[in-house]
């Protein structure tokens, strides 16, 4: 009896040595295998500080971009604003439109989309003032464009608030699907806009037509 206890016990402990170099073993692969690939890090191609970069059409200036700190990333052909974002947009004549502010941005090299986030602010020439947390430029319609909440303030000092706004980039056609606010008369508005448009709150088919042959094709830096 003491001789086949002792061989039971000895397989056992065979066994569990053996399930435990196994564990050991598969644990240290999947540790291994969970290790980054230095390669599949993403690391910026370029970094500037303080500088200004300049996009024009035949010669003409279309946006003019100051930023406190980018980094470019090429093989994902994005350029990234983290500290702070100016972006001047001029008209097909060269003449200043509108100024955009914001804390961060993202800029698609190939799309020359940009996208802005935090505090954005945008100031037309023509007095218009738009606030909002996340905006897009979509640059083959040269149309702006939010799903988050939005604030207008025209030059004649009426506010309207909502969701869903799209825009020119002079703001001066603009939509808001769903449009709140209050006139200078003291006319309170709860409005939806659905299909109807106007000169003063919507963006027309002939102006958007216009806008798609707009071609970014040449970009350089100042510093």
């Amino acid at each position: 009896m003491m001789k086949f206890y002792f061989f039971k016990t000895a397989t056992i402990l065979k066994i569990y040595l053996v399930m435990l170099a196994l564990l050991t073993v598969a644990c240290s692969k999947q540790e291994t295998s969970e290790i980054p690939n230095p390669e599949e890090l993403s690391y910026p191609d370029q970094e500037g500080w303080n500088s200004t970069v300049i996009y024009t059409t035949d010669g003409i200036m279309n946006a003019e971009i100051r930023y406190g700190h980018m980094q470019r990333f090429k093989k994902r052909k994005i350029v990234e604003f983290d500290s702070g974002l100016e972006i001047d947009f001029y008209n097909e004549k060269g003449e200043h439109t509108t100024k955009l502010t914001s804390n961060k941005g993202r800029l698609n090299e190939v799309s020359k989309d940009i996208e802005v986030f935090e505090q954005v602010v945008v100031v037309s020439d023509s007095g218009i003032n738009l606030a909002t947390e996340h905006l897009w430029w979509n640059n083959s319609i040269e149309k702006v464009v939010s799903d988050e909440f939005v604030t207008i303030t025209t030059a004649e000092q009426d506010t309207f608030y909502g969701y869903g706004f799209e825009s020119d980039q002079y703001l001066e056609n603009w939509t808001i699907k769903q449009i709140s606010g209050k006139a200078r008369k003291g006319l309170q508005l709860d409005l939806e806009f659905s299909g109807k448009k106007s000169k003063s709150d919507s963006v027309t088919a002939d102006s958007l037509e216009s806008q798609e042959n707009a071609v970014i094709d040449s970009v350089f830096l100042k510093e």
